[in-house]
This record gives C-alpha cells, sequence and structure tokens, in this order.
C-alpha cells in the first residue's frame, strides 16, 4: 500500500495534524508551511520533515503531495480549501469550513466535480466519552429528540492573552467570530449526537465584549427538521474553565455531559437517564475517558488527546475507499451554515433566519 503524502498549513494546530498523520501508516508528512520562515524550521527539524514553505501557493505547486490540512486563522480557511481542490489537493480543514455561503457551496461543487475529498475536521466526534452516547441515540434507545444543548465555554485570556492585541483571534478589524470560531466544536457535535439537520435560527450577542473591545457571547436557537429545539452557547468571556458541554433529551431518555471537566487524557463524568429502569429517581453517572480513546492513549497523545489520530484515521480511509468522508462537504455545509446563519440573526439584533438544506 502506497503512501498518501500530506503537507501542513499553519504551524500551531497544524503540529497536532502533523504528529496524528506521522502516526499513522499509510501517510508521510513531506511538507510544513507557515509564513513564519523560523517556527517553519523548527518544526521542520524536530518532527523530520524534508520541506519547508513560507508561501501557500508553494504547497499547492508541490505535485507530491496529495492531502493539503489547513490550520491556519478562521476567516482563510474557505480560500484556501477551494484554491487546493482547484490544484488537485484532498483538503482536512480545521473549523469553520468557510465563513460565507457562497465558499461553502464553491467548495461543495469543487469535490463532488472532481472526486477529491474534504474533511471538516472537528475532531469531538471522535471524542471516547461522545462515542457510546451517538450510537445509543442513533439506535433509538432516546426515543424521540426534541430538545439539545452544546456550550463552548473558552475564556479567550486563555489563548491570546500572552500574546498581545495583534493576535489574529482578537485583532479588532477581524477577530475570531464566536459562532464560527468555537461553535462548530458546538453545533456540529450537537447535529451529530440529535441526527438532526437545523432549519432556523434566532440568536443574540451579549453587548458585554472582551478587554481588546471583541464580541465574547452568543447564544443561539436552532429549530430542528422533526420540529425540536436546540440551544447554542458560545463564548470567550465567562471566567469559568475551559468547558464543551452537551445534553440531549428524548421522550425515552436524556444525556447531560458533566460541565466539571478535567484534561484530555484524564476522566470525565456522562450523565444518563432512561424511563425504561424502573423506579430511578436520579441520573446515572459513567465514568469514562474524556478525549482520549484508551486503545490509542498508551502510544500517542495529542492536544486534544487522541481525537486527531482517529480523525485522520478516518480522511485516509475514506480517501483509499473513495467514499464520503465523515464530515464531508453537505454534512459540514449543514453545520457551518446554521453558525452563519445564528451570526446573521445576531448581527441583526435578533431576527429568524432560514437555513439552508445542503
Amino acid at each position: 500500500m502506497s503512501s498518501l503524502t500530506v503537507g501542513i498549513l499553519g504551524l500551531g494546530q497544524g503540529q497536532s495534524h502533523l504528529q496524528a498523520f506521522q502516526s499513522l501508516e499509510g501517510s508521510r508528512v513531506l511538507a510544513v508551511c507557515d509564513q513564519d520562515e523560523a517556527l517553519a524550521q523548527r518544526v521542520a527539524q524536530k518532527f523530520n520533515v524534508s520541506q519547508v514553505y513560507t508561501r501557500f501557493e508553494q504547497l499547492l505547486e508541490d505535485k507530491t503531495l496529495d492531502i493539503l490540512v489547513i490550520a491556519t486563522p478562521d476567516h482563510t480557511h474557505g480560500a484556501f480549501a477551494i484554491q487546493a481542490l482547484e490544484a488537485g489537493k484532498h483538503v482536512l480543514s480545521e473549523i469553520p469550513m468557510a465563513t460565507s455561503l457562497d465558499e461553502v457551496r464553491r467548495i461543495i461543487e469543487l469535490s463532488e466535480r472532481s472526486g477529491l475529498k474534504y474533511h471538516m475536521g472537528n475532531q469531538v466526534r471522535y471524542a471516547f466519552c461522545l462515542q457510546d452516547v451517538q450510537r445509543l441515540i442513533a439506535a433509538g434507545d432516546f426515543g424521540e429528540l426534541f430538545y439539545g444543548e452544546g456550550e463552548y465555554l473558552h475564556d479567550m485570556e486563555d489563548i491570546a492573552g500572552p500574546r498581545g492585541p495583534d493576535h489574529w483571534r482578537i485583532q479588532r478589524s477581524l477577530p475570531q467570530t464566536t459562532m464560527l470560531g468555537g461553535g462548530p466544536h458546538a453545533i456540529d457535535t450537537l447535529r451529530w449526537l440529535m441526527n438532526a439537520r437545523f432549519v432556523e435560527v434566532q440568536a443574540f450577542h451579549a453587548s458585554q465584549q472582551t478587554r481588546w473591545g471583541t464580541g465574547h457571547t452568543t447564544v443561539a436557537l436552532f429549530k430542528t427538521d422533526n420540529g425540536g429545539v436546540t440551544k447554542i452557547t458560545v463564548s470567550y468571556g465567562m471566567q469559568r474553565p475551559y468547558c464543551l458541554y452537551y445534553s440531549v433529551y428524548g421522550t425515552a431518555g436524556s444525556f447531560e455531559r458533566t460541565r466539571d471537566q478535567g484534561g484530555p487524557m484524564q476522566e470525565t463524568t456522562n450523565y444518563l437517564y432512561h424511563s425504561r429502569l424502573s423506579g430511578t429517581q436520579r441520573l446515572i453517572p459513567v465514568t469514562l475517558p474524556n478525549w482520549n480513546n484508551p486503545k490509542l492513549a498508551r502510544r500517542f497523545s495529542l492536544g486534544h488527546g487522541t481525537m486527531e489520530i482517529e480523525q485522520a484515521q478516518e480522511f485516509l480511509t475514506a480517501i483509499r475507499a473513495d467514499r464520503e468522508p465523515a464530515i464531508g462537504p453537505r454534512e459540514a455545509a449543514r453545520s457551518i451554515a446554521a453558525a452563519i446563519c445564528a451570526l446573521q440573526s445576531a448581527d441583526a439584533g435578533g431576527g429568524v433566519v432560514k437555513i439552508p438544506e445542503f
């Protein structure tokens, strides 16, 4: 089996993807690219990567590369994915897929016309603590789902505070948004858990701002295609530890993830309840690994546990089998269009916005 070759664009989060692909049989990272040449050289030396680039165009022109990983600032993802697909590369992109509906539609068009694979990298779908819950829900054990919640709570001081006001996440001219920044982790993961499509949204921004003058909290209510309702909250300003929270409620059972969460390699607690369990008066706690798969944890450990490794393996398998990746272009579009429409609603003061179907 010949190896699929990989180039990494953006060497912040990109380093996790680099290590994930390097750890798997059937893939080789041949090139890294970052506009910070000193950083690119250090990363290449550390991980024994032969080719170093400082311009995206150099990656596009490199005929030895099969896959490009896009791990740059949010607002660049759509344009870079389009260019990569036009250059004949498979694409694994960090969230969000894009920041405009036009870019979303173009990515779908290019990938479907060319047969190239596109995968939006929401690694949270590979979280071990959510896999069994999703299988129970998909099997119908919770009955008909009518409500769910997703929260991405991450104080921006943790990321941008030490780096100053020029960091891309907090630049006043084009700061990272809520719903297209951390929001896809909440939106896409909750949609996956509930096997739902979001059809319309109404959202509001909190008027408070970060110390850099950027917005930090948005709350959105989504109507689902079966008539249910979900709530998504994204905040970079809450004074609390990092939290990715999910809950799902159905006619036969409920799931809630704890908001008191540890690190990627620690244990966490889920709470389950089912109407068939006679006499049950309280939610049942289930303790299990947090963001890592224990079958891989002894060999590999990245910043998000083992989730990037499983995500990379899924993408490699999809390419070899010539099938749609788990979060292919239309599946990604359903989540990112929901995020874009939520921002449109909140920016307009809270009106209802219909979400394209894809």
